[in-house]
């Protein structure tokens, strides 16, 4: 039986690079659901993330060798023939001289070819595996802020054709990878396990056509620029599966259906299966989305056919003609019977919007509206007070529908006119205090009747002053985003203040704030990685940009600024003791041992004032044996009991001590 095998690389924090925030998401994520949902053994989905090493199952460190050495192992020893391997990166990469490089935990951009790894190279490794079903799929085009590498990716897809290895590429060479918080996912990890979970995307073609179209829509849904993702599929790879035919099995039938937004049924399994499915699940992006994400289940209002299971035999022509006298002809048309009831619900119901002036319903206005209308029941959908003074029509009786004996009146309805002249005096108080949302929405309560020249002007207040303000802190963010230089923390600081003008009553507020959070820790990252390189005193300035509003980056850069100035300070006292070294006179020796011994461990530059002390204490030796060599054997003795006892030198110098003192 053939197996599925993965290497699953995310990789967030980059030394010298803005780091990510959902790459090792993206990497969990796809992980996650071989294992849940399609029942690949854990132990034949290979995990290379920034943290999960240390709490994750079959999880290693992404640093270069680690992955080629992972990499190899499934192509040499694990894989076999039919076998497919899905091989996942999510990251940031780098071009140089016409050379595609994944960027690893340890890459320097400054050096590529010894320390990422070539792409190339990674078509090489894949093209010694013993299978050719192989999905290599890579979100990498992600360092926007990485002067002098673009066309990434050309010569990945130029490979994919020469190599014949199916390859999904994130976005054109000349564009970017996007991510949102809004989704916890890069946008195009976020469509692949969309169709992979929800759209029937079995073959590679198939997974193909939908990134393509999904993509785009993402970026337009969460105001990105436009990014296409970019697939090399062989012809005789066209419907290869992506996902083992026994691993669809552990899929429930709702995962294995999709409804098109057009209206078509595909099946997941099988295209002829004639139960329609469910609704598809909703992908609202206004709501941060979670792997684990179950399809929305119907409302009881709505029709619930029951989906196919996976033995179930195609429907042909003969076999319905067979059936249309039994209780499945019988079945079909009761729930064609309830599904055109339910769309004369919906089209009543939702009328005034569709051939209305398309201002927002009840459902649309803020919760203080809705405390403020008529207790009891709801009026039914598509059905209006009666005029004053006329009886109010009883509804027809329903066959079977024990309530249809009543014939109640309904209760009285609120007088319309003094409905909207409250709604517009609330709209007009809105609009005065610049609540320019919520004014629209009271706008939306004003019942016809009402809408005179006062009802007029208002609305296109509040229409003209919210197009302005969505403007107006759209260009705010766009002009922040333009400051932006991966190794620069006062552009991220001058970025920040920018981005804190947008108020908290613009639409925009939540993506501003959202921005503000990664900037300061991006700054905070750049701070420690100007540390790691040794530039102590860079460090500490970025690390004071942080903006004091953000408490736990405050914290923590505060932590990060105490130790660095403790740094200097223990280099400092290290260089000074260095420089009051007097050549042959041991009493200096020992005076400089003991400062030294201020450096406590685990303080900055603990270890290297350690092993200087060790050295000065064999060096107060030498100079005693130097004196006892020239018969000087008081001398000796005087300079040997400086060794001080912290030193390795201490033991050596009691034992010569005794020996010169025996003399």
């Amino acid at each position: 039986m053939a197996n599925q095998w993965a290497l699953l690389i995310g990789i967030n924090q980059y030394k010298a690079l803005q780091p990510l925030m959902y790459a090792q998401p993206d990497a969990v994520g796809l992980r996650n659901f071989f294992v849940d949902e399609v029942g690949v053994p854990v132990n034949q989905c290979t995990l290379l993330t920034d943290v999960s090493a240390a709490i994750e199952p079959h999880a290693y460190m992404p640093l270069r060798q680690e992955i080629e050495h992972q990499l190899e192992t499934l192509c040499r020893d694990q894989v076999q023939p039919g076998d497919l391997l899905w091989v996942f990166f999510s990251g940031c990469a780098l071009t140089e001289a016409g050379q595609d490089y994944w960027m690893t935990l340890d890459s320097e951009p400054t050096n590529l070819s010894e320390t990422a790894i070539p792409v190339s190279q990674i078509f090489k490794i894949l093209s010694q595996a013993q299978t050719d079903q192989i999905v290599l799929a890579m979100d990498m085009n992600r360092s926007q802020g990485a002067v002098g590498h673009r066309d990434i990716g050309a010569q990945t897809l130029t490979l994919a054709k020469d190599y014949g290895i199916t390859t999904f590429l994130s976005c054109q060479p000349e564009q970017f990878s996007h991510e949102t918080m809004y989704v916890r996912h890069g946008l195009f990890t976020k469509a692949m396990l969309e169709g992979l979970r929800y759209h029937g995307c079995v073959t590679a073609s198939q997974l193909g056509e939908y990134l393509g179209d999904r993509v785009p829509e993402l970026c337009e849904h969460h105001c990105r620029p436009v990014q296409n993702p970019v697939m090399v599929v062989p012809q005789t790879q066209k419907f290869m599966m992506v996902v083992p035919a026994d691993g669809l099995a552990n899929l429930s039938p709702t995962e294995n259906l999709t409804a098109i937004d057009d209206g078509a049924m595909v099946a997941g399994l099988g295209a002829n299966a004639a139960t329609p499915p469910p609704p598809t699940p909703s992908f609202a992006e206004d709501q941060p989305s979670t792997e684990d994400a179950s399809p929305t289940p119907p409302q009881e209002d709505e029709p619930f056919p029951t989906p196919p299971t996976h033995n179930q035999e195609p429907v042909t022509a003969a076999s319905e003609d067979s059936a249309a006298g039994g209780l499945s002809g019988l079945w079909k048309w009761g729930a064609l019977a309830a599904a055109i009831a339910f769309l004369a619900g919906m089209f009543f119901r939702f009328q005034p919007l569709l051939f209305g002036d398309g201002e927002p319903t009840a459902s649309d206005a803020p919760a203080d509206v809705m405390d403020d209308a008529p207790e009891g029941p709801a009026e039914p959908a598509g059905e209006t007070a009666p005029p004053d003074g006329e009886p109010a029509a009883d509804p027809p009786p329903v066959e079977g529908d024990p309530a249809a004996v009543s014939t109640a009146p309904p209760p009285e309805q609120e007088d319309p006119i003094e409905r909207g002249n409250t709604a517009l005096q609330r709209a007009e108080e809105a609009l005065a205090e610049q609540r320019y949302g919520e004014a629209r929405a009271w706008l939306g309560q004003v019942p016809p009747e009402v809408q005179n020249n006062r009802y007029q002007d208002l609305l296109q207040a509040a229409n003209s002053e919210v197009a302005e303000a969505a403007v107006r802190n759209q260009t705010i963010l766009n002009s922040a985003r333009q400051v932006l230089q991966p190794t620069s923390a006062s552009m991220f600081n001058d970025a920040i203040e920018q981005a804190r003008q947008v108020p908290p009553e613009d639409p925009y507020y939540e993506q501003a704030q959202a921005d503000i959070q990664r900037w300061g820790g991006v700054i905070l990252d750049l701070a420690e990685g100007r540390a790691a390189s040794g530039n102590i005193v860079g460090a500490i300035a970025a690390a004071r940009l942080v903006p004091d509003d953000q408490p736990e980056l405050t914290t923590l850069a505060a932590q990060r600024i105490q130790g660095w100035e403790q740094q200097i300070a223990n280099q400092e006292l290290i260089q000074q003791t260095q420089n009051s070294l007097q050549p042959g006179q041991a009493s200096s020796y020992n005076d400089a041992v003991r400062t030294l011994e201020q450096i406590e461990p685990g303080q900055p530059g603990y270890e290297d004032a350690r092993a200087r002390m060790q050295q000065w204490g064999q060096d107060i030796l030498a100079i005693a044996r130097a004196r006892a060599a020239q018969g000087d054997l008081g001398g000796a003795i005087g300079a040997a009991r400086l060794v001080p006892e912290s030193t390795d030198a201490y033991g050596p110098a009691q034992e010569e001590i005794q020996r010169w003192q025996a003399q």
